[in-house]
This record gives C-alpha cells, structure tokens and sequence, in this order.
C-alpha cells in the first residue's frame, strides 16, 4: 500500500504514527505483516482489512486492535484516502495491556482472532483527538501525553461489543466525512452554546435530515455527543489540573454547577471533588 507513515511520538510507552494513504487506485493490497500489536483509531476514510478469514470493514468512529504474528491485506471501499492513528506497542507492554484487560481476555485467548474492531465513544474520540492535537505542537508534557494515553487503551480494551451500524456504500462515502466535520467542530467548540442548527449548517444538511444522520452513523444524539465530550474534558482537568471545580464546570461548557455535578456523577459514578482529590493535591 502507498503511503507516508510519520511518528509522531516514541516512548516506552508506545508508539505514535499518523498514517495517510497515499493510494489512487480502490485495489487491494499486498499481503503485509504486522510484527507488534497496533491499536489504531480510524480518523477518516473506509477500508476493508482482510485477515485470516476475516472481513472487517473499518471506518472512521472505529478502534482496530491487531494483534501481531499475521498476514492482512487492505482492500479500499472507495477513493478518499484512508488517515489513521496507529499506536504500536512493544511485545513487553502488549503483554502488560492484556494483563490489565480482563475484558478483553476473549480476543486475547483467542487464537483464531486476530482484529477486531471496537465502536469508539465520544469519551474515545475526545481522548484521540486532544492526544493528537497535542502531538502537532512543538511543546507538550509527556507525562500528561502518556496518561491520557492509557485512558484512551484502558477505555478501548475495556469496551463491550456492540453490533457497528450497517452502512451503505452511499453513506460512508458521502455522509461520513460530513460526520467527520461536524465531530471535529464539536471536539474544538464545545466550550461554545452549540445548536442543532449550526451543527447541521457545519455538515451541509438540513437540520431534520442531520439529526437522524448523526444518530444513525455514531449511535448518539448530538447532544449526547457533546455531554460526553465537556464531561471527558472536565474530568481530564479535574485530573491534572488544579483548577477550582466550578472553573472547570463552566471551562467545560456548562451553564449550571448542579447540571455538571449530576451529570458527571452519572457519567464516572463519583463526584467531581472525588475525582480531584483522588488525582492531586490541590487545595
């Protein structure tokens, strides 16, 4: 397969690389092999990945787990290029990632799957999208980096299966990359009162036709979608920030501190002021 693989990050940790597919014609690929165990975040595009005797088709809101030893072929649904965040990991760590993955034990043990895709939540994609943004920049904080990449690990191999939408051809050409926009206008606007209009303006569609939309390619509504991207950013700040707690509520989108507080406890099962003083020292 033609394309240009930079790394973005190496640590001990893992290994970050933005793959962008460089090909012009929907064939399918050379047999590869994977030698490490990749997780990798779909950000744009759809690709059939054949391994063993699986058919997997990927596209963007979706994580594929790979484990290493075996042969895949990529086959393209259509001709926008395929953009992924692949995080490989060495033999070391992949072994600790399983031990700390009880959940996930089953495709672990499991010696005849060798990928699986897993349906990303919005608190995913928000992880994805703040580690990806932060690798852009000249500067950033490691440590802050690498534990909100194990969030993101823990928070992929801890998810339950759910059944990926059926999609037509049709729509994961023509109405995912509008997904696409409007998720990533959600992820950099959030703080924002955002409506459904605007969003749908965002995506060129009618207001009725894009709600259905939206619902039916991500599994929620885009109000849902946004609660959970300002509660994953609250928590990220109650986590390694020493920001008073209604600072972080409003920093956050919201226009209510009992709105937030229900809200978070909801979502993480605990209190804001429980996840602060579990994470830091700050008065």
């Amino acid at each position: 397969m033609q394309a240009d693989v930079q790394q973005l990050y190496h640590s001990p940790v893992c290994s970050v690389h933005n793959f962008l597919c460089r090909c012009h014609d929907c064939t399918v690929s050379a047999k590869e092999h994977a030698t490490e165990f990749t997780i990798a975040y779909i950000r744009r595009g759809n690709f059939q990945f054949r391994v063993f005797r699986n058919d997997l088709d990927a596209y963007n809101g979706q994580f594929l787990v790979c484990k290493p030893g075996y042969e895949h072929r990529v086959g393209h649904a259509h001709a926008l290029p395929d953009e992924c965040t692949i995080f490989r990991f060495s033999d070391e760590n992949a072994e600790l990632l399983r031990a700390q993955s009880p959940e996930f034990r089953w495709f672990f043990d499991n010696p005849d799957i060798q990928s699986v895709l897993v349906k990303a939540s919005p608190e995913m994609e928000y992880l994805h999208y703040t580690i990806f943004t932060a690798l852009q920049k000249q500067h950033y904080p490691r440590l802050w980096i690498e534990q909100l990449m194990t969030d993101l690990f823990a928070l992929v191999l801890s998810s339950e299966m759910k059944n990926m939408p059926a999609l037509k051809a049709r729509q994961k050409k023509n109405y995912l990359p509008l997904i696409e926009t409007v998720k990533h206008y959600i992820n950099e606007n959030f703080m924002e009162d955002i409506s459904l209009p605007q969003l749908a303006a965002t995506g060129n569609m009618s207001m009725f036709h894009f709600n259905r939309l939206f619902r039916q390619l991500t599994g929620y509504s885009p109000y849902q979608y946004l609660l959970q991207v300002r509660l994953k950013e609250a928590s990220i700040q109650l986590s390694y920030m020493g920001l008073p707690i209604t600072s972080v509520a409003f920093s956050a989108g919201f226009n209510s501190l009992e709105h937030f507080s229900a809200a978070y406890k909801k979502q993480f099962g605990q209190a804001p002021s429980a996840t602060r003083s579990k994470n830091s020292n700050f008065p």
